[in-house]
Parts: structure tokens; sequence; C-alpha cells
């Protein structure tokens, strides 16, 4: 595929892919925090991980393959930006679940006072 593209589109391309590897690596956060978080968290956080892959890598995976595919897919460019701020606000939430965790044992000692 490397001679196949332009090196600038070959190099969005790859930046499309990484940011889609590293943002898997949240969903298999979400997968092994899920029994200790509260669900509404865990909804939140995979649909802004699953919007984020779609609209940043999707729309660069689409501008990028033009020589492939001879289509013009330039309307989805407002998209990347958008999926990075997704993408963002998801690894922000993790964050913030991991800040405002409190621990069973810890809960119910609260509760008991």
């Amino acid at each position: 595929m490397n001679s196949e593209l332009t090196p600038q589109h070959y190099n969005a391309y790859n930046s499309a892919l990484q940011f889609q590897m590293l943002n898997t690596i949240a969903f298999l956060a979400i997968i092994f925090i899920s029994r200790y978080v509260h669900r509404a968290y865990i909804k939140t956080v995979y649909f802004l991980f699953l919007f984020a892959i779609a609209f940043y890598s999707g729309a660069i995976y689409l501008t990028s393959t033009v020589e492939l595919t001879k289509a013009h897919f330039g309307f989805v460019k407002p998209l990347i930006p958008l999926g990075a701020i997704l993408a963002l606000t998801g690894w922000f939430v993790i964050l913030w679940m991991g800040v405002t965790y409190v621990h069973r044992k810890h809960r119910h000692r609260a509760d008991e006072k």
C-alpha cells in the first residue's frame, strides 16, 4: 500500500492506525474496570471511544486513500477534530473514574458511621 499512496497520505493513514490501536487499549481498560465502577461511566466511556475511533480514524482512512478509491471524501474532514476531542474526553473520564474510585471495603465503613 505504501507504493500506491503519496508519502503524505501514507503518513496520515499510519497516524489513524496508531490512534485506533491506542484507543483500543481504552476498550480493554473498560473491560478490566467494568466490575469496579458505576455502569453509567462504562457506557459513557464506551461510546466516547467508539465514536472517537470512527470519526477520527475513519475520516483519515477515507481521506488518505483517495488514490486507491478514486472517491473524494472531503466532507468528512470536520469529523477529525471531533474524534480527537471525544477520545480526550474518554481518557479524562477514565482518569476521573480512577481518581474518584472508592474501594467497596471503604464504602461499607463510611456507610456504617
